[in-house]
């Protein structure tokens, strides 16, 4: 698989991935999806042999791991704007070709 494949793969993963699973009525079936989610993230991640890319997928789970749960139970706009402006530099890292080209549009 080429590595831009697996990195559209994680990012996928990353953001259908199930932040808010503490809070459904029956924690388990929840609890172990987003163990699984978090764990292909891992795999996928790790065969990407390009290393500050690798740093960058992690990172920006952890950013938007802290985000989302910085927003738990209101609307945080300081971290929501220090995440956009993390995350647009993490991006910049992990596919710097759609960066290049959203920059110049």
């Amino acid at each position: 698989m080429a590595t831009t494949e697996i990195i559209n793969k994680a990012l996928e993963t990353l953001k259908n991935h199930d932040w808010y699973w503490m809070m459904a009525d029956y924690s388990h079936p929840a609890m172990d999806y987003a163990r699984g989610s978090m764990r292909y993230f891992v795999e996928l991640v790790a065969t990407i042999t390009d290393v500050s890319i690798r740093k960058a997928l992690r990172d920006l789970w952890t950013l938007t791991y802290e985000n989302v749960h910085a927003n738990l139970w209101s609307k945080n706009e300081e971290s929501n704007k220090v995440y956009e402006a993390k995350k647009a530099e993490l991006m910049a890292i992990i596919l710097p070709s759609e960066s290049g080209q959203m920059m110049a549009a």
